[in-house]
């Protein structure tokens, strides 16, 4: 008992300096103005314990004070602002994920927190508080967008398959390797429903350029083996061609033999045999071509004694046809 009527005690003292009495505490809602209580004269902020000329503004517990010691108890509480926030499915950013509607001139950003539920980010100093509908984003139920892409095929490529979708929000499905696939984008399950689609990724095709590969009878056969692929003959070690055959190493390329597709074992006699009979041909030609030259030569001869000796005839005729000239002159 005795502790009650120390508190009460107290009360008073706080109190009695003022001159007032209490009364019921009013409550006003934020405006952006002044709120002025009519005959006040002064005014005390119970939150920053000081006194004040002007109305107050922002939201707090006040008490207005009039010329004659008594006093009003009041406060000022946020301006409560119904918002109904909506899935953005255009939206890039966090923040402009969600779209918000409400009435009046605020602005003000929008984030989740951890347990899903909305919380402005800016709320003017305390003085506005926004309620926002619905309060989690769990709760946000909306039509899934649903997204589709037909069957495709492609050709293997070092750099990649990049598969794009109608929307710029969703990011492409990569694949490296040929091989067939089923697949679908990674999309917020809450908002989209990516619809699985066959993906078919065929191996690039490499013409390949052979050398000549031979060996003789009896030899062994020179490696076939290449960092990239490794090739293989028909079985066999008669002389003759044999088909070669390629095997890619790599499930990402198809080697196509264009050139020089067979394995030839030769016969070393048969091949001295030629090279013999090669030197031979080459020697005849060579007495062939000596005789055509002596030949050209004694030709060469005839005809300059044909030419000495027709050279021989003309002046003797012209000679006697002088000498019958003069004869007749002299008779």
């Amino acid at each position: 008992m005795k502790k009650l009527l120390g508190v009460v005690f107290a009360l008073f003292l706080f109190c009695m300096p003022l001159g007032i009495e209490a009364n019921d505490v009013l409550s006003y809602e934020y405006i952006g103005q002044p709120i002025k209580i009519e005959d006040a004269v002064a005014y005390y902020s119970l939150d920053e314990d000081e006194y004040v000329t002007e109305a107050p503004i922002d939201c707090g517990k006040y008490i207005a004070i009039y010329s004659d010691g008594t006093y009003l108890d009041y406060e000022i509480v946020p301006k409560k602002v119904q918002v109904k926030v909506t899935y953005n499915k255009e939206g890039d950013l966090e923040e402009s994920k969600y779209l918000c509607l409400y009435d009046g001139d605020y602005s003000f950003k929008l984030r989740v927190l951890n347990n899903g539920d909305f919380e402005s980010i800016d709320d003017y100093n305390g003085n506005v508080e926004f309620e926002f509908e619905p309060k989690n984003a769990s709760d946000d139920t909306i039509e899934k967008k649903r997204i589709t892409h037909p069957d495709v095929e492609y050709v293997y490529s070092e750099s990649g398959i990049q598969i794009y979708c109608d929307s710029d929000q969703v990011k492409p499905i990569v694949l490296k390797n040929v091989g067939e696939y089923m697949v679908s984008f990674d999309v917020d399950s809450r908002y989209y429903e990516s619809i699985p689609f066959k993906v078919t990724i065929l191996p690039k095709t490499v013409q390949l350029h052979l050398p000549k590969y031979s060996k003789y009878v009896n030899e062994k056969d020179p490696v076939f083996e290449n960092e990239d692929y490794v090739l293989s003959r028909e079985p066999g070690e008669d002389v003759g061609d044999y088909k070669l055959s390629v095997k890619c190493k790599s499930k990402n390329y198809r080697y196509e033999i264009v050139e020089n597709a067979v394995f030839s074992i030769l016969d070393r006699n048969t091949e001295n045999v030629r090279m013999d009979t090669s030197k031979g041909s080459g020697a005849s030609d060579e007495t062939k071509a000596k005789e055509k030259a002596e030949v050209n030569q004694s030709e060469s001869k005839v005809k300059m004694v044909v030419s000495d000796f027709t050279l021989m005839y003309v002046g003797l005729l012209i000679l006697s046809m002088v000498g019958l000239f003069q004869i007749k002159r002299m008779k």
